[in-house]
């Protein structure tokens, strides 16, 4: 290798946690960093748009009409609703706990809109359930409902307790649908969705275990049709008219699902957390690769609080999240990303993972037409007692009232050593300088890591500064002097305002000793 050779410094898309570092081509670490294009780039901001609300919010539910979008936030004790204006200005908080209602601190919601033709009102549907800690509790509570722009109280549905539900509830346009234990699954009259005894409504068990989640699906000649996910089973549900109005048939009977929320549907494909691997359905039912941080995510993932798992999803990148409570934490603190876009126009499954703010998240929503994605804290404003909505993909920065806090985001390379190269050398590689190549906002840091051997400690050099706007020729590159024998690079970005966007770095390197030991 010729002295100063200039190598193009680059790795493939997606951070990887499981296995070795040295064996991978991927990049090995990283935090608040997302692919585009194959290249590292910062993740959004987020901007704080309330602070008063019950919870922790457990989920939220979000639909526009006129000019405002109409939230629904359930949690422990209540359920709250507001609007938010086209600039993301709350309006008050209107409480509409039903009366009666059952206070629970693992209490998870589900929620469902169908229009009622009687009323000729849109009706929001609602089952709140202790599932967080217990998946498959037995015990049943009431189907609330009221109008879906309305601020007073939901009621308990007519007929409950006798259609108390332990699972959830969905929309299967013009029916309201709901499930629970024992496979039950239950139906409203068509355009009636608060009658579930009239002429047309029904109910049949067609699993031996609870049903957890319902997800409209497209039903061909069968239409409409749903997904449902059982504690084992995965099925389908498809309208057939006449006495029986529906069929089920069973698409898996050796399933699994790690909490109910922890499904999302992306562009007509329906993903999932199962207990010990992710798994999709396009028709066929089957299993989500994921070569990078499968074991790290299974492996850390605090499964008594496993119902606490929700998927959200960000179109504009390609990307599903599943938040998770990891490493001992009782509240989502992490996030495991598949990027959707990436591993098709890759040829690879790219995933990638990021700690989440320091208030955590309990649920999402990603956007409509509301432009940005919607996250709930999980841990109380400081000195308030209660939770906070935030605006996700907005700006670079934190943003809290009038205070902005810049987001910390960095990655680092795979590594480079001339005993992979295509001419296999022991010898150290020496760096003189990199040539950094970023869409930037902001001044950077690069650091040169790595070591001797796989077992030798991992060395860091001083930071070097990578500036936005360089004042002079030096600054335009990163000077370095110093050897590994397995090496990497790691970029951080950290300041209010700072963005970036990776481009074709350059790094210029020679051989030096081949020392092995560090």
């Amino acid at each position: 290798m010729p002295d100063g050779t200039p190598l193009v410094l680059t790795s493939k898309a997606g951070i990887k946690r499981d296995g070795t570092q040295f064996e991978g081509e991927y990049y090995v670490d990283g935090q608040w960093v997302r692919f585009q294009r194959g290249l590292p780039r910062k993740i959004g901001g987020y901007r704080r748009l309330a602070t008063n609300l019950a919870g922790p919010p457990r989920e939220v539910e979000i639909y526009s009409a006129g000019g405002l979008t109409y939230v629904h936030s359930g949690g422990p004790n209540k359920l709250e609703r507001f609007t938010l204006d086209s600039d993301g200005n709350p309006s008050a908080i209107s409480d509409r706990t039903p009366a009666g209602f059952a206070t629970n601190v693992n209490n998870d919601w589900q929620f469902a809109e169908v229009y009622d033709t009687a009323s000729g009102q849109l009706k929001l549907l609602t089952v709140a359930v202790p599932n967080l800690q217990d998946i498959d509790s037995s015990t049943t509570f009431p189907i609330y409902f009221g109008d879906a722009y309305g601020t007073a109280a939901l009621a308990a549905i007519a007929g409950s307790p006798g259609k108390d539900v332990s699972g959830g509830i969905m929309a299967l346009q013009t029916y309201a649908v709901a499930y629970g234990s024992n496979g039950a699954v239950l139906w409203s009259v068509s355009n009636a969705p608060a009658d579930f005894t009239g002429a047309g409504s029904g109910g049949t068990n067609v699993t031996d275990q609870k049903i957890v989640q319902g997800f409209p699906l497209r039903g061909g000649g069968q239409s409409p049709a749903a997904l449902l996910w059982s504690l084992n089973a995965l099925l389908r549900m498809s309208f057939v008219g006449g006495s029986a109005i529906w069929q089920f048939d069973t698409l898996s009977s050796e399933s699994s699902i790690l909490s109910p929320n922890s499904v999302i549907e992306y562009d007509g494909i329906y993903y999932w957390a199962g207990v010990d691997r992710f798994l999709f359905f396009n028709g066929v039912l089957q299993e989500l690769d994921n070569d990078l941080n499968l074991n790290w995510f299974f492996d850390n993932v605090n499964y008594a609080y496993r119902g606490k798992v929700f998927a959200f999803k960000v179109p504009r990148f390609g990307e599903i999240w599943w938040c998770a409570p990891m490493f001992g934490a009782t509240e989502p603190n992490y996030a495991i990303i598949f990027n959707v876009r990436e591993s098709r126009r890759l040829g690879y499954p790219v995933w990638y993972d990021t700690a989440l703010p320091a208030d955590f998240r309990g649920a999402g929503h990603y956007a409509q037409v509301f432009h940005s994605p919607l996250m709930t804290s999980a841990d109380v404003v400081g000195g308030l007692g209660t939770y906070a909505l935030w605006q996700h993909e907005l700006g670079v920065d934190a943003v809290a009232g009038t205070q902005t806090n810049a987001i910390r985001s960095y990655f680092e390379t795979a590594d480079i050593s001339a005993m992979t190269s295509q001419q296999p050398s022991n010898q150290n590689l020496s760096v003189d300088f990199l040539e950094p190549d970023f869409v930037q906002v902001g001044d950077m840091t690069v650091q040169m890591s790595g070591r001797a051997n796989a077992k030798a400690p991992q060395v860091f050099s001083d930071p070097k500064p990578v500036y936005a706007v360089p004042a002079s020729s030096e600054q335009q590159v990163c000077y370095f002097k110093e050897s590994r024998r397995e090496l990497r690079f790691r970029f951080e970005s950290n300041v209010a305002g700072g963005d970036y966007q990776m481009g074709q770095n350059l790094v210029h390197v020679k051989p030096s000793d081949a020392r092995i030991l560090g």
